[in-house]
């Protein structure tokens, strides 16, 4: 089950009006890119949200480092539009031929074209954001997903041992899960429990874990300041991270998308004071 206060707070996502002034983020979108700046409090931080980084499907990608319209500001939200002409932006992926991508030595397929709104919206505990995601292509896209990523600043107090998630029934750090797939440079990916992705880059780039998660939620504890950064999405495929580049991502789950058909999901980036079992739920 998804802790009530998450759920309740995803529920209203649309509700940008009346927003009072009061929250932990000041939000600073870049250019026309989907990646904003968190500005935090001094004792959290600054971070960097991407929503999304791209579009990836069961087995390819829709779009990878997109890139869009200028952020605008509606009732209180901030709200950014990509379209088919953005899809594929400067990056770590080649566009080795029409249909092709190459990272890392691994070539993936382009999958069918889509479109997307994504809507932020300040809370008072942080930021919600939801995707509005649309399939342009004359194919279904099977398992659409949107990889988000939350990048830490500064943040020499973060590590797998100060990083939770739910597995078999019990709050876990990640280095207590080990890392123990991918190639060799510390990425990794968490399956949630029945869910499975083909996608060859994720197979073989990030690699899953063997263990499988129970929520989709990653809690990343600063000792120093008692808060932990939630980030956290009530539909996912898996969440990942990298403690070479400081991150907690979450691949979004909007299912099997047919042609010219609108999907949108949710997520959120929450300041908790106290322990990882408070942002569990757990005490």
């Amino acid at each position: 089950m998804i802790p009530a206060a998450m759920a309740t707070a995803l529920a209203t996502i649309a509700g940008c009006a009346g927003l009072g002034s009061k929250h932990p983020f000041d939000i600073r979108p870049h250019m026309n890119t989907c990646e904003v700046m968190l500005v935090g409090p001094a004792r959290i931080g600054d971070m960097r949200l991407w929503v999304p980084e791209g579009i990836a499907t069961d087995t390819g990608f829709s779009s990878i480092y997109p890139v869009g319209s200028a952020w605008t500001r509606v009732d209180g939200c901030w709200v950014h539009r990509v379209t088919q002409a953005g899809l594929f932006g400067p990056g770590n992926f080649t566009r080795v031929a029409t249909d092709t991508l190459e990272c890392a030595g691994i070539r993936v397929p382009v999958d069918e074209p889509v479109e997307w709104t994504t809507t932020l919206r300040p809370t008072t505990d942080g930021v919600a954001f939801s995707i509005r995601l649309t399939n342009r292509g004359t194919r279904s896209i099977r398992k659409a997903g949107a990889a988000i990523c939350l990048k830490f600043f500064k943040a020499p107090w973060w590590s797998d041992a100060n990083t939770f998630v739910r597995s078999d029934g019990h709050v876990q750090s990640l280095a207590a899960l080990g890392r123990d797939s991918g190639m060799p440079n510390g990425f990794e990916a968490y399956l949630m429990t029945g869910e499975s992705y083909d996608n060859v880059f994720y197979r073989q780039f990030w690699g899953f874990n063997r263990h499988r998660l129970d929520l989709p939620l990653m809690v990343s504890h600063n000792t120093t300041a008692g808060r932990c950064i939630a980030l956290e999405a009530p539909n996912a495929y898996f969440l990942h991270s990298n403690p070479q580049n400081p991150c907690t991502d979450v691949m979004l789950a909007f299912g099997d998308v047919a042609p010219e058909t609108t999907v949108e999901r949710n997520g959120e980036v929450r300041i908790i004071a106290g322990t990882p079992a408070k942002a569990f739920g757990h005490d």
